[in-house]
């Protein structure tokens, strides 16, 4: 079964399922879809939190940003660029039909000032977000019914279609500009998750003939470019401004796959060269020009591997063997953040059988981040509570040496 090796950039309920999805295919189309304001409700600066939440107080953060009440991050992370910080939001709830439509935050991480950009389409769910090169990229998707990607009826059906909208950050006038969108609904792991590569955005998206393309857009330009067309659906990682992307197979219970990664010359013409092969199972990261990845399916031997790309050396296991993890990402050139369901985990390669744990009860955990030697995290102690309010949301990150 071909499978999306989408590990990144996913909440923290639906990163397992989206390793074992497969379905229908998606694709591009021209420009348009419907208009939105730019800005939303009241302004807003966040405030320093003092002092540390006791789930972060390992973490030893270098600034926390509080939220205002009632008010939650979707689990999926912060994304950083320069001292921009961007992540999507809900809105304290209202009585029992909840609260109102989602926004995306961009944040200044010095003065804590926020951007406000509501939900394009209040219809459709917000699917992720890039940041960069004074742009802010939007992924919108909606369920369907299972009839529409040829399965059963039913309204919890895997079958989705999606949008794709850029954002000039510079202006306040500014209006979402629709990029892409799928051409017919398909499965919730076909879904583009676009990256940030230093001065444009790349992302994988279906295309015709049950093929996948690799796009690239530069800001200034008209439309994306299909770089590359695939047989099957990888994970992107960009490193240094290097485009790598791997592929693979996984097996329906989750065991170990085996995948290829390639890097990805974006001049003309566009060229992919294998550069690694490795057996693993769940998340990995490209940085450095290594490769961090899972070895095993056993939880109980939850031990990150790192391989040198193009074999250059062997293959070496590092941190301790802690349960349960979920993802793994490169801080800097020699530390790592593992993270699971009940906490993070730091390691640094400099002394590889030891990782430093923090949060090992903490319920509220979003998927960690990393941009420029900073790892960013969310800590919210009410995501899975039906009722929030009495403490906030925090946002904090701590910046690691080179």
């Amino acid at each position: 079964m071909v499978v999306t090796l989408r590990s990144r950039l996913v909440p923290l309920l639906c990163a397992a399922a989206a390793l074992l999805s497969s379905g229908c295919d998606s694709g591009a189309a021209a420009a348009g879809g419907p208009a939105a304001p730019t800005a939303s409700g009241a302004s807003l600066s966040l405030k320093e939190v003092s002092p540390t939440p006791r789930a972060l107080a390992k973490f030893r953060p270098d600034r926390t940003l509080g939220m205002p009440g009632g008010w939650n991050t979707d689990g999926s992370g912060v994304v950083g660029s320069g001292k921009d910080l961007a992540f999507q939001v809900t809105p304290p709830a209202k009585g029992a039909s909840g609260g109102g439509a989602s926004e995306t935050w961009v944040v200044d991480s010095g003065s804590g000032r926020v951007r406000r950009f509501p939900q394009i389409d209040p219809h459709w769910a917000p699917s992720g977000i890039a940041l960069g090169a004074g742009r802010l990229l939007r992924v919108e998707s909606r369920q369907l019914d299972g009839t529409a990607c040829g399965e059963a009826a039913g309204a919890t059906a895997d079958c989705f279609s999606w949008r794709l909208y850029d954002q000039s950050l510079s202006s306040s006038s500014s209006k979402p500009r629709l990029l892409a969108r799928s051409a017919h609904p398909g499965h919730q792991s076909r879904v583009p998750h676009p990256l940030a590569d230093g001065r444009s955005f790349v992302w994988e998206q279906g295309t015709a003939g049950k093929k996948f393309g690799l796009f690239r857009w530069v800001p200034g330009t008209a439309r994306p470019v299909r770089l590359l067309t695939r047989s099957s659906l990888g994970q992107l990682d960009v490193d240094g401004g290097t485009l790598y992307l791997t592929e693979g197979r996984l097996a329906a219970d989750g065991a170990q796959s085996v995948r290829t990664t390639y890097r990805v010359d974006t001049r003309q013409p566009v060229a992919a060269r294998q550069v690694a092969r490795f057996t693993g199972s769940g998340s990995f990261a490209v940085h450095g020009g290594r490769i961090a990845y899972f070895p095993h399916s056993d939880e109980e031997r939850g031990r990150v591997r790192i391989l040198t790309l193009d074999g250059k050396t062997a293959p070496v296991d590092v941190g301790a063997p802690l349960r349960g993890f979920y993802t793994v990402d490169w801080i800097s050139g020699d530390r790592l953040v593992t993270w699971a369901i009940s906490g993070y985990a730091l390691t640094d390669l400099k002394h590889p059988r030891t990782s430093a744990v923090f949060s090992p009860d903490a319920v509220g955990l979003g998927v960690p981040r990393t941009s420029g030697n900073t790892l960013y995290v969310v800590y919210d102690p009410y995501q899975f509570a039906q009722s929030r309010g009495a403490k906030p949301t925090v946002v904090a990150w701590r910046h690691f040496p080179s």
